[in-house]
């Protein structure tokens, strides 16, 4: 082959090679392949609201309760890649929001220096008050995510209403809700459960952690 049709063919070859390796990078670090989780409940996605009971009951048996969900949520944080965007709420009867910076009610990316910020809103909260679920939900769903963790320990007297888990379906849009449940069978809230079907997610049950503090997931199975 001569020079002259050999360099026009090498730089095709070379172009095609360089664009199979920039769809081979767009889709390494596509939307679909991200992915987060609680407790071992895992869900795709780029946009992650984290929703945690801080109701009082949280911190009964010496705190344990909290103190465990605490640490699976900055557990979950430090798994994040930096091109994901997280925000977090706890809540008792009204949401309590992490505002890094005063950028209050809005996503951030999952930069080390907002991961360390988060930490230590989450090291702050205490346990107190009571349980609404719906509020808190409400705020989240506002941030247009595509997945909420929500993490409690209500019991059915504080379960969502009729017309509130009719009315957060509406809210959620493309969100799933992924929902994790301190408790046993006779003490839950079916209608969290039937929010996380509705939209697409999952729940999951867990035993009340009671265990030595000393292992904080002794208790989980």
């Amino acid at each position: 082959m001569s020079i002259q049709r050999w360099l026009p063919c090498m730089a095709g070859m070379l172009a095609l090679a360089m664009g199979m390796a920039g769809v081979a990078a767009a889709e390494e670090a596509s939307p679909g392949s991200l992915r987060a989780g609680i407790f071992g409940l895992e869900a795709r996605g780029q946009r992650i609201v984290y929703v945690f009971d801080r109701s009082a009951s949280m911190g009964e048996s010496a705190g344990r309760r909290l103190e465990v969900a605490k640490g699976e949520l900055l557990r979950s944080l430090d798994a994040l890649g930096e091109v994901q965007q997280f925000y977090i709420l706890f809540y008792n009867h009204r949401p309590l929001l992490f505002s890094p910076s005063g950028l209050r009610g809005r996503l951030v990316f999952a930069t080390e220096q907002n991961r360390q910020a988060a930490r230590r809103f989450v090291e702050s909260v205490r346990a107190d008050g009571g349980t609404r679920h719906a509020e808190a939900l409400t705020a989240a769903f506002r941030l247009q995510p595509d997945v909420v963790f929500l993490l409690t320990d209500a019991e059915e007297k504080d379960d969502l209403t009729a017309a509130e888990l009719e009315r957060l379906t509406r809210q959620s849009g493309a969100a799933r809700c992924m929902i994790v449940q301190f408790g046993d069978h006779d003490a839950t809230a079916p209608r969290l459960a039937a929010l996380a079907t509705a939209t697409g997610g999952r729940s999951l049950l867990l035993a009340v952690p009671e265990a030595n503090p000393a292992d904080p997931r002794e208790s989980l199975p």
